[in-house]
This record gives C-alpha cells, sequence and structure tokens, in this order.
C-alpha cells in the first residue's frame, strides 16, 4: 500500500483498499539534546523540519523544561491562542500547522519533535478507497497531554530506532501513540469511528430484540462487513455477536426474573428464533440453563458495582463492593463497613480495556453470590466483565435510562422484592413532602438552585437531574433552576462543562459545590478572595453549601435518601 504516489494538491488522495478508518502518517522525527542557552526557530533553520509549518507537531519533552512560545508572524491566526505554552518533563504538546514556534530551554533535557499527518477515509468503494487530510478526530491545537504518559514516550522510543529503517513501522507506532493520547486526554477530540462505532453499540442495545444481523447493521455505516467487524471489536472490545447476545442474554434474565413465561415466547421477544436456541444460547453464554438462572429469583446473595443503597433500600446488604465505589459512598459507611471490598487493578500503564479485579485466592470462596447486578459502564471493560461473569451471573442495568426511583422500582421487580422497593418509595415521597413545606416557608421555593462540580483546570460540571443527588433538587423537591440551567442541562439532558469565567451566566440564588472534601475545606476564603466567585450573590449572601464528593458520588436508594436531608439542611438553616 504506496500512499505517496498520488497527488495531495487537494489534501485527498485514492488508495487500494485498506483495513484502517484512520492513517496516521509519521513525517519526520528527531531528538534533541537541549541546553539552556539553546534556542531555535522553524524558519531560519532548514535542519529543524519537524517545526516545519505545513504538518501537525508534536512535542514530547522527556527530560527538562521548554517554552514554546507561537510567533506572532503565523501566516494563520488562531484564536485564543496564548502567548506561551510551559511544558515539563513527561508532556506532549499538540501544535496545529500554520504556526511558527520558538524554543527556550531553562535546563538541559531531551525533547522529541514529531511531524506527522492524519488522514480519515471518506468513501469505501469497491476497488477503492478514499482518505482526506483531517485533524479534527486529533487534539486541539495548544493541548498539553500531562496524564499517563510513560507509555507514549516508550512508543517514541520504539519509533527511533526504526528511523531511516522501516517507515511502515513508523506509521504504525505512531498510530498507537495517538491512540494512547487520546486515552489520555479530555475525550473532547474523540475519533470520528469510536464515536460512530459507540452510536452502533447503543442502537444494538435498543434494538436487540430486532433481526440484526452483522450485514444489516455495517450497512449503517458504509462499511464493508468485515471491515466493520474489525473496527467494531477494536473500538468496543467485543466482537459483533458478542455484544449482541450480552443484551439478548440480558433482556432474557429480565424475562426469566420477572415473568413466568416460556422460553419460546421469551425467544420471540428478544431477537431469537425459539426456545431451543435461546436455552443453547443462554447455557454457552452464561455456563447454566434458563431454569438454573430462574431458580435464583428471590435471591440476597448479591454483589452489586454499584447500586449498594438501592439494594440496602430493599433491605440487602451487598455481599461485596469495590473500593472505589466505597471510597464514594461514605453516607452508607456503617451499613458497609463489614461487607468485603474487592481492589480494581488499573496498573500504572494499563488502558480501562484492561482493568481488572485483584481478588484474593479465598475471596470468592468466602463470598459466592448467585447474582452480580451491574452498570452498563462495566462493559467498557471486557477484561472486568469477563472476570466477573466467570464469578456469578451478571444483571446489566443501564444508567441515566431511568429516574433514581424508577431504577430502585426496577431493581425491586427483578429482585422479587417489589413490597420493599413501594414502601422505600412511599417513605421517600412522604419525606419530600415535608421538605417541601419547609422550603415554602423559608422562601426557597421563590428561588433558584443550582448543582455545580469542580472538575479542575478551572473547569465546571453544572449537573441536572442524572446525579449528584440532582434528583432530589429538581424533580422531587421542584426547586426553579436558573433559565441557562434549565435550557441548557435539564431540558437539552445530561450535563454542561464550562470554563469557571463564565460561571456567573449559570449562578444561582443557592449553589451546591461538589468537590473533594479536602478542597471544601478551604472553599470559603478561597471564594472570599477570587475575583469571579466573590461577585456571586450566592457568595455574598452565605448560600453556597459544599456537598462532599465523597458523600454524593452515587445517588441511589438509601443514599438519595441521606442525600436529601444534607440538602434540605443547607436550605433551611
Amino acid at each position: 500500500m504506496d500512499i505517496y504516489q498520488s497527488s495531495q494538491r487537494d489534501h485527498s488522495f485514492m488508495i487500494q483498499p485498506a483495513m484502517h478508518p484512520i492513517l496516521d502518517l509519521c513525517k519526520s522525527i528527531y531528538s534533541f539534546h537541549l541546553t539552556p542557552t539553546h534556542s531555535v526557530m522553524n524558519n531560519r533553520a532548514a535542519c529543524m523540519t519537524p517545526l516545519r509549518s505545513e504538518h501537525l507537531l508534536i512535542l514530547a519533552l522527556e527530560k527538562g523544561t521548554v517554552t514554546v512560545r507561537p510567533q506572532s508572524n503565523a501566516t494563520i491566526e488562531i484564536q485564543d491562542q496564548p502567548e506561551a505554552w510551559y511544558l515539563q518533563a513527561g508532556e506532549l504538546l499538540f501544535v496545529h500547522p500554520d504556526t511558527e514556534l520558538q524554543l527556550s530551554y531553562g535546563e538541559e533535557g531531551c525533547l522529541h519533535i514529531i511531524t506527522c499527518e492524519r488522514y480519515n477515509l471518506v468513501q469505501d468503494c469497491m476497488n477503492q478507497m478514499s482518505y482526506q487530510l483531517c485533524y479534527q478526530s486529533l487534539p486541539k491545537h495548544g493541548t498539553i497531554v500531562s496524564r499517563n504518559t510513560a507509555y507514549s514516550f516508550e512508543l517514541i522510543q520504539q519509533m527511533l530506532l526504526y528511523v531511516d529503517q522501516d517507515t511502515e513501522q513508523i506509521h504504525v507506532l505512531l498510530h498507537k501513540l495517538l491512540q494512547r493520547i487520546d486515552c489520555s486526554s479530555d475525550g473532547s477530540n474523540d475519533k470520528y469511528v469510536t464515536r460512530s462505532m459507540h452510536q452502533i453499540a447503543s442502537y444494538i442495545r435498543y434494538a436487540s430484540e430486532q433481526m440484526l444481523t452483522r450485514e444489516s447493521v455495517a450497512a449503517q455505516t458504509n462499511l464493508h462487513p468485515h471491515y466493520f467487524s474489525e473496527v467494531f471489536k477494536k473500538e468496543i472490545g467485543y466482537t459483533f455477536s458478542d455484544y449482541l447476545a450480552i443484551w439478548r442474554i440480558n433482556k432474557a434474565k429480565e424475562h426469566l426474573l420477572c415473568t413466568d413465561n416460556t422460553l419460546h415466547h421469551i425467544a420471540e421477544e428478544i431477537g431469537y428464533s425459539d426456545g431451543i436456541y435461546l436455552s443453547k444460547k443462554f447455557r454457552s453464554f452464561t455456563g447454566m440453563t434458563p431454569g438454573a438462572f430462574r431458580a435464583r429469583k428471590g435471591t440476597q446473595r448479591i454483589a452489586a458495582f454499584p447500586f449498594a443503597g438501592t439494594l440496602l433500600a430493599l433491605g440487602i446488604t451487598p455481599l461485596a463492593t469495590v473500593f472505589e465505589i466505597n471510597q464514594h459512598s461514605k453516607l452508607l459507611e456503617e451499613e458497609l463497613s463489614s461487607v468485603p471490598i474487592w481492589n480494581l487493578d488499573k496498573g500504572a500503564h494499563q488502558l480501562p480495556t484492561e482493568w481488572q479485579l485483584q481478588l484474593p485466592e479465598c475471596t470468592v470462596d468466602d463470598v459466592q453470590p448467585d447474582l452480580i447486578i451491574i452498570a452498563d459502564c462495566i462493559l467498557d471493560h471486557p477484561k472486568l466483565f469477563e472476570q466477573l461473569k466467570s464469578i456469578a451471573p451478571l444483571f446489566i442495568i443501564e444508567r441515566g435510562v431511568r429516574s433514581p426511583i424508577d431504577e430502585l422500582l426496577y431493581v425491586g421487580q427483578i429482585l422479587n422484592r417489589q413490597h420493599q422497593a413501594e414502601e422505600w418509595v412511599i417513605q421517600y415521597q412522604y419525606q419530600i413532602e415535608v421538605a417541601r413545606q419547609q422550603l415554602e416557608l423559608e422562601q426557597v421555593t421563590q428561588q433558584t438552585v443550582g448543582l455545580y462540580e469542580m472538575c479542575g483546570d478551572h473547569q465546571i460540571a453544572i449537573w441536572g437531574e442524572t446525579t449528584r443527588a440532582g434528583y432530589n433538587l429538581y424533580r422531587a423537591l421542584k426547586l426553579n433552576p436558573p433559565c441557562p440551567i434549565r435550557h441548557d442541562i435539564l431540558e437539552a439532558g445530561g450535563f454542561k462543562l464550562i470554563a469557571e469565567h463564565l460561571l456567573p451566566q449559570y449562578a444561582a440564588d443557592h449553589m451546591f459545590i461538589v468537590a473533594p472534601a479536602y478542597w471544601l475545606e478551604g472553599m470559603e476564603s478561597m471564594m472570599q478572595q477570587h475575583p469571579i466567585w466573590s461577585q456571586l450573590p450566592a457568595v455574598q449572601n452565605g448560600q453556597i453549601y459544599g456537598l462532599k464528593l465523597e458523600e454524593f458520588g452515587y445517588d441511589d436508594g438509601l443514599a438519595l435518601e441521606r442525600q436529601l436531608r444534607i440538602q434540605v439542611n443547607y436550605l433551611t438553616n
């Protein structure tokens, strides 16, 4: 496959069929020993080809410190470009084309400079595939990647070994490097193919009961079925057939636990031809027959990730939880004090797809659940998913598609605890009515309320009803958000991430701030001195309230009830 023979005058070219939706091409790679007096400018040093403006630049600083200043005589003016970028050891800087740079070094070190191009697949014909130059799927101009970069520098060292020897291998290593950087960045520039495959995965999830085939789904992506299979497996972590089976079998489990329907009827409901085929598929996928699984209906030997608050509200203490969940469920600390904690091994350089639980040899024998309830986000970690599946049958619950109350009622139905679920909801609604009366007396219902979270780098997340007990504020208590929050978050769904300087546009009369406990300790003094926060009416009126992330990380069931008390106490005292 030779991509250099065709004209690139229009930044597009045709090649023979390939197996990649994205081509990353390394144009050059150099390493420099830095000294405190060394300074270069790309337009006056012909040997400095990595800094030529027509290609994307990646500056990878292995050792030392570097100041990178974009020059004012650049041919294209880039908005919001800083006067300089400051790099420390272990950081990578992305500079898009048409930017001239001046580098100065504060100490001895080592700098790798890579120039490259990225081409995206734009057309797939029978005999040819068309690619077009595109940088949109790469990190934005000026992005500095500083997290989990050790493996990135290992890839760069491997690239240097192949200089003047194997150009194709350098391209492969560059592609791995850019993939790794995508995983380390904030996700704002996800690759088109990744987004596309995740959209397809969502479609499979919601339409799994239909007669889906690999060919019919691939047709929606305009990709050849073989090529679609490869990309889907690479991006989602499962083959198409396995991913479809995961959701069909999960729906079969729902029918088995909630109904007395025959296997043949269930098969028709979930997209299989008949009960015999369902039985074979179920057994091969779970290691047990549908009847054996149905016999576990009503069991209380359950592990849950997360859903601890939901189980406790239903009168069930989970058999196990994960350390990360336990650390953000402090309002349930007493109930979970005797629950075994399984540690998640993320590894030093492991991708999320490689994460697994660290289990002592005796753990599974001592804590053998009949059922493990997991959130659908666990599917983002295929090895963890397979590990949990080997311990006990799994039941997947999609987060965010139901309100916390509807989710609790649903879990109650799955676990044959409908009565307990309904009793808890009645109790919760009574507390809401009492709280609403208190808030009316304090005239809080005539004011606005907002829910925010500190995210670092001077960014703030604004939450709606979907997390951090926003359901209590907006849906249950029916408190009023500021108009921008109502329009941009509640009506649109989800949340919004804003820069700190935009906060006054979304400020409320009462502001709940979610942050780690250590940050909240200095919140009041910081806000009184901060040029933006100090001007907010909520700060000036003492109506800004810190919520510990360790207590508001999860907001289901019993946790939601206790979070309600904290929120109401702040608003009424």
